[in-house]
C-alpha cells in the first residue's frame, strides 16, 4: 500500500460526505475540495504519502515514513 498517492478523488470524498454527513451534492463537493486541500497541505509538509478508503469505507491517511518515526518515538 506504500505506493498510494491519491486513491480517493474529490468525487469519492463528496459521495462519502453525502452518505455519512447527509450533505447535498453541492455542499459535499465544496467540503471535499477543502478536505483534499488539507490532505495536499499535509502531503507537502511530508506528513502523509496519500489518502484512500479502507475495506470498511473509512477515509484513511497513509502516513509518511518520517511521520511514522515521530509516532514511534512518542510511544
Amino acid at each position: 500500500m506504500s505506493n498510494i498517492i491519491e486513491s480517493a478523488t474529490i468525487d469519492d470524498i463528496a459521495l462519502y460526505l453525502q452518505r455519512e454527513e447527509g450533505l447535498d451534492s453541492t455542499h459535499a463537493h465544496e467540503q471535499a475540495k477543502l478536505v483534499i486541500s488539507g490532505f495536499i497541505d499535509m502531503q507537502e509538509k511530508g506528513l502523509i504519502k496519500g489518502w484512500y478508503f479502507d475495506e470498511q469505507s473509512h477515509l484513511e491517511l497513509l502516513p509518511s515514513d518520517n511521520a511514522m518515526k515521530i509516532i514511534a518515538n512518542q510511544k
